[in-house]
């Protein structure tokens, strides 16, 4: 027993090394474990707690992974809120869980003291990481997957943080093959009255990347102060008016829009110009407005029947969709129940 224990540390560097090494290999394995818990909803004594774990499983799987082959290949430079970032990530991954087996514990005062405390830390993390850490545009997890698709061999990947600066110059300037002289991308200009018309360096290319992901002020600011506030302030609209209440539902559909408005006001200004990045993320809030849509009490009276009826006729109608179309139709009841909530974004 003790060779065993004094060999865990060897299979666990021995690990890290393989994940590293086959990023694609490990990626297969953890979707194949994401499709088990697809495959067993609902199947096993109805346990829908057994079911949120194995998916809670596999998503940690998947950060766990990610951070080694980031952390291995140093593929960021480290920050100070990256322990925090960590921490709501995980909470994020394992909040319906946390729920799930709350309500089965203690019944829906326990289940609504774990949404109340899961949703008052994520909103106090996120305030801290954008006022304290001066974190732009906060996305959904904190931590994104990573895009393992784009990674090559170790040896040809970024190994150092002098590489990292390298690669965050390639996106705000190139090189001219003749002279080797540094030339700085238009996109990448800053306004007019601010140029100093000075050859481009390497740190002054880096520093150029920095300010183009620099910390939310003014109306980005306030921008992402609702957007961060509007969990917190649906469930007190719960509590208020109640769960089947329209007026929690609008509260925060109209909190959602002024988020967005608030942004797309900022277009014209170069102050506070937007980055590709925080482009992309704002784009995925807009799609995300369509899940309200889901969400009851809208759902209850408008969408159940329609996406019913949907489900059912490319069941009929379809070949092979009655193998996908019939199990969702019979396990969306509880999805929406559990996911579509005005919190989860």
């Amino acid at each position: 027993m003790s060779s065993v224990l004094l060999s865990l540390p060897e299979i666990f560097a021995a690990y890290k090394n393989w994940v590293s090494q086959n990023p694609q290999v490990v990626s297969d394995c953890e979707t194949s474990a994401k499709w088990i818990s697809y495959f067993i909803a609902g199947k096993i004594n109805n346990s829908h707690v057994f079911t949120e774990l194995v998916y809670c499983l596999s998503n940690l799987l998947v950060f766990f992974n990610d951070r080694i082959i980031t952390n291995l290949r140093q593929l960021e430079v480290p920050g100070s809120g990256d322990t925090l970032k960590s921490w709501l990530t995980v909470v994020e991954y394992c909040e319906v869980l946390f729920e799930l087996s709350a309500q089965k514990i203690w019944g829906n005062v326990g289940k609504w003291l774990v949404i109340i405390g899961v949703q008052v830390f994520k909103c106090l993390s996120r305030l801290i990481l954008v006022y304290n850490y001066k974190e732009s545009i906060i996305q959904t997890p904190p931590i994104p997957l990573l895009e393992r698709g784009k990674l090559g061999k170790p040896n040809t990947n970024i190994s150092s943080i002098r590489d990292v600066a390298l690669a965050q110059m390639d996106s705000v300037a190139f090189t001219l093959k003749g002279s080797g002289r540094v030339i700085r991308r238009v996109e990448a200009s800053p306004p007019v009255h601010t140029r100093t018309w000075k050859p481009l360096q390497m740190q002054e290319a880096c520093d150029n990347e920095q300010t183009l992901e620099q910390a939310l002020a003014g109306r980005q600011l306030i921008a992402e102060t609702i957007y961060i506030v509007k969990p917190v302030a649906h469930l007190t609209s719960m509590v208020c008016f109640g769960s089947n209440s329209w007026k929690p539902w609008i509260v925060s559909l109209l909190l959602d829009l002024t988020s967005l408005q608030l942004y797309a006001s900022c277009k014209g200004t170069k102050i506070n110009s937007l980055t590709p990045k925080q482009k992309l993320q704002l784009s995925k809030r807009r799609v995300m407005l369509l899940m309200y849509l889901l969400r009851s009490p809208f759902y209850d009276k408008y969408s159940k029947d329609k996406v019913h009826a949907l489900l059912m006729s490319l069941s009929r109608n379809v070949p092979f969709a009655r193998l996908i179309c019939k199990p969702l139709a019979q396990y969306l009841p509880f999805w929406q129940s559990n996911y579509f909530y005005m919190w989860s974004t």
